[in-house]
């Protein structure tokens, strides 16, 4: 992988009943900092909900420039809350000769992860199972009629992002903070990928091959493993904290312009729901 993780735990202090964590340094040499888990004793203002959108695309998917089009309208509707992750992956996904090949390695477990795709394009909001649908990922064409409940109420958890850049060396510096607003009953996972915009490439359309096709939010990397990393700690109670850092080798054709981190949590299982994103860029 191009990604290394730097951790270990840090002894946990008590006092009374309260679990006490270690001051977090948010400066920003993240391969020296350490991951910890601590519980705070006060609530932090939940953030406002955010959807991850994981859409199944390729550029040979003559209709899923209509999907992209369903993702910018959102976007536009739901201003800063639609978080989209463009995965190619399956028979529309070979690349035309000579040109970008967007596929990853985890994209096919990524799409058996969440039960497979019926038809492209598709996608999965917040990896819900919603009560009329059969299956977790569903249509583009029924995204509209889901995504507003999806943004009601609180988070369970907030989900933040610093990061730094070294281009010297050609890294990034990435600090991810969970905090849990409500307990949790069973594991939860942090997972987080890399997301690229406006790459000019071919895409099949309903009138044809574009050759100046602008693929937007298009899955890069897995930085964590694709099903995300156990977020471990004595208990799940509300206000627990985990503080987790990586070190990113950025690729030569990335884009950093248009290139973002996004972060997400959630459970694992029968019922992988997601609980929070959050993105960052690397501009």
């Amino acid at each position: 992988m191009n990604w290394k993780k730097m951790w270990m735990w840090l002894p946990l202090a008590f006092a009374a009943c309260q679990e006490v964590g270690p001051p977090v340094n948010l400066g920003l040499n993240a391969a020296n900092k350490t991951d910890t888990t601590y519980v705070e004793g006060f609530a932090d203002a939940p953030q406002p909900r955010k959807a991850l959108l994981e859409e199944f695309t390729g550029v040979r998917c003559v209709n899923c420039p209509r999907a992209h089009t369903t993702i910018l309208n959102l976007q536009a509707t739901y201003p800063g809350q639609i978080v989209p992750v463009g995965i190619h992956t399956g028979q529309f996904s070979v690349p035309y000769a000579g040109r970008n090949d967007f596929r990853i390695p985890e994209g096919n477990s990524l799409e058996n992860l969440l039960g497979g795709a019926q038809g492209y394009p598709s996608g999965a909001i917040n990896r819900t199972k919603f009560p009329s649908e059969n299956n977790i990922i569903i249509s583009d064409q029924k995204w509209s009629n889901y995504i507003g409940s999806e943004l009601q109420g609180n988070p369970e958890v907030n989900v933040s992002i610093a990061k730094e850049l070294d281009l010297t060396n050609n890294q990034a510096g990435l600090e991810v903070k969970v905090k849990l607003n409500v307990a949790q009953s069973e594991d939860i996972h942090l997972t987080m990928y890399v997301v690229e915009d406006n790459i000019v490439d071919l895409q099949l359309t309903p009138a044809g091959v574009d050759s100046a096709y602008q693929h937007k939010h298009v899955l890069r990397q897995c930085i964590t493993p694709y099903n995300g990393e156990n977020l471990a700690a004595p208990s799940l109670e509300a206000n627990r904290v985990f503080v987790y850092n990586y070190v990113l080798d950025l690729k030569p054709e990335w884009n950093l312009a248009n290139t973002k981190v996004v972060a997400f949590v959630h459970r694992i299982g029968q019922v992988p729901q997601v609980l929070q994103a959050a993105y960052v860029g690397l501009n």
